[in-house]
Formats: structure tokens, sequence, C-alpha cells
């Protein structure tokens, strides 16, 4: 019982926004939604004052008391994250995120032929190209 525990903890990647508290959360793989367990007022002000005039991130908030929204988006590179939203429940802040997936390059190596590509037309558009007049008086009207 707790093996399986403990394996999951292993594997689970950190959480890709800065942690409000300190401690970034543990992520399973393909998880795209959060539960902070605090208030929504202490999360919005930390991302706030986190990426406030910081280029390549925008800010906006939305919604009224109780039903309010933080919209995170960034465009810069070096993010783990494309965009978040942070929503406010009634106990707790729930962040969904889009994060962003990183591959590594795979290098191809080889000494075949290159590869060619040769695209045939079907008959009926052959014929049908054949019934066309090409001269040099249909293209002067």
């Amino acid at each position: 019982m707790l093996a399986p525990l403990l394996a999951l903890a292993l594997a689970a990647a950190p959480f890709p926004l800065p942690g409000v508290d300190g401690k970034p959360l543990a992520v399973t793989e393909g998880q795209k939604s959060f539960r902070l367990p605090m208030r929504f007022e202490k999360v919005r002000a930390f991302y706030e004052e986190r990426f406030k005039d910081t280029a390549g991130v925008t800010v906006r908030i939305s919604g009224t008391p109780g039903s309010r929204s933080l919209s995170l988006s960034s465009a810069r590179v070096t993010d783990a994250w494309k965009s978040a939203t942070v929503k406010e429940g009634e106990t707790e802040t729930v962040v969904e995120l889009k994060a962003v997936m990183v591959m590594k390059g795979e290098d191809i190596a080889g000494k075949g032929p290159p590869v060619e590509f040769i695209f045939t037309r079907s008959p009926e558009v052959q014929q049908s190209l054949k019934t066309i007049d090409h001269t040099e008086s249909m293209r002067a009207r």
C-alpha cells in the first residue's frame, strides 16, 4: 500500500508556477487542475506581486467577490507553463494550468538517399487538363 504512494510521489514533477507558500505542489502526469488550501486573496496578492513588472507575463483579474478569477499568461520561452487561471472558491483556490510540453531532440543519422515525394494527378484531373486551351491567345483576353 505504501510502495505505490511512494512511487507516485517520486515520479511527480514540480508545479510549474511559483509556489505561494514557497513549496511547489507535486504534479502527476497530465494534471491540469490544482486545489490550493488557501483563500483567493492571498494567492492573487502573491501572483500579482511576483509577476509585477515582469516582461512577457500578463496578469488580469476579473469577476465579482465570490467568483473572481485571475488570468496569467506567459510568452517567455523559459517558463514551463503557457497560461493559468486562478479561480476563487468558497474555502480554497483552484488553479487551472496549460503547461508547455517539453520534448528532447532526437538526432537522426544515416546514409540513405534523400526522401523523394512524388505526387501524381488522378486520371480525371489529367483528362480535364487536356480539354483546356493553354495557348497564348487564351491568355491575351
